[in-house]
């Protein structure tokens, strides 16, 4: 006759605090990632704005010898920066 002898692990438990520090970083990781996307869009504006100035002034120097093509780099500028 033969034997067979099958043992049931024991259940592991998690430590009490591990969910709540689980949800306490995944915080703060979504508070980062939030942070660094309005970073970028802060920084995609201001980018934006500043070649938007330049056209402009570029559309100031055109002004005297071409109004329309003046004018035309005035609206790009508009355009460009919204």
């Amino acid at each position: 006759m033969t034997t067979i002898t099958v043992r049931t692990p024991a259940t592991v438990r998690a430590p009490r605090g591990a969910a709540w520090a689980a949800d306490i970083f995944a915080a703060g990781l979504n508070a980062w990632r939030l942070a660094a996307e309005g970073r970028q869009q802060r920084l995609a504006t201001s980018t934006r704005q500043r070649e938007a100035a330049e056209v402009r002034r570029l559309a100031q120097q055109m002004m005297a010898m071409d109004s329309r093509f003046a004018a035309d780099l005035f609206a790009a500028a508009d355009r460009h920066e919204r």
